[in-house]
């Protein structure tokens, strides 16, 4: 199976989905997202502090990404290990990641939702501790249906001041994590089709 990715306007192909190993695969989401190959058209690094925005395409309904997005049975099939979510303004999301023989807590406040289209989040624990009061550590979910597919915009901003090799780590570990969503929201679209037919087309029990 090959992905097609799109870094700054270059085309190129990638093996795929699954580039790391599974304890590889669950260090890199735990650091990028708290701290596979997607289509990618704009990388941005600013200083101080950091903006990373990722741009992918998904070939399923804005409802599947924003569920895998907000729901935590689902968040567990692609985003951490367990996860309990309250997908509300205000509410609480915490997702929890094994690392090895180690684990990793995240916490975050849903600040802003609307459904199908939009959310964000405000990391109050990013596995690091809870945020210092000078900083703030924000993700947020574009969605938008464009020809027939799901445009996807994330946007992941630290006021903190990571170092060079920091920003580099944290930007390639999105790619990783965006192609997971991707790869898990093209897999419930297709389930997703399959169930009405099969229901439409019942077998006829044999006539006597």
């Amino acid at each position: 199976m090959s992905v097609w990715v799109l870094f700054n306007s270059e085309l190129e192909i990638r093996a795929g989905p699954y580039l790391l190993n599974s304890q590889q695969s669950a260090i890199m989401r735990a650091k990028s997202v708290t701290g596979s190959q997607s289509e990618v058209r704009k990388r941005t690094l600013e200083s101080p502090g950091s903006r990373i925005v990722k741009k992918v395409w998904i070939k399923a309904s804005t409802e599947v990404v924003y569920r895998a997005l907000t729901d935590a049975k689902e968040l567990a099939r692609w985003f951490c290990d367990r996860a309990s979510c309250d997908a509300r303004e205000g509410g609480e999301l915490a997702a929890y990641w094994k690392t090895g023989k180690s684990s990793q807590k995240g916490r975050a406040l849903f600040t802003r939702l609307s459904p199908g289209s939009a959310l964000e989040l405000l990391w109050i624990d990013d596995g690091d501790g809870v945020q210092a009061e000078n900083s703030s550590h924000t993700l947020s979910y574009e969605i938008r249906p464009k020809s027939g597919m799901t445009e996807l915009v994330m946007i992941d901003k630290d006021d903190s001041i990571p170092d060079e090799e920091t920003c580099a780590f944290l930007d390639q570990g999105w790619n990783s994590v965006l192609l997971e969503l991707k790869d898990y929201c093209e897999r419930r679209e297709r389930s997703a089709k399959l169930r009405p037919r099969s229901k439409s087309n019942p077998q006829k029990a044999p006539e006597e």
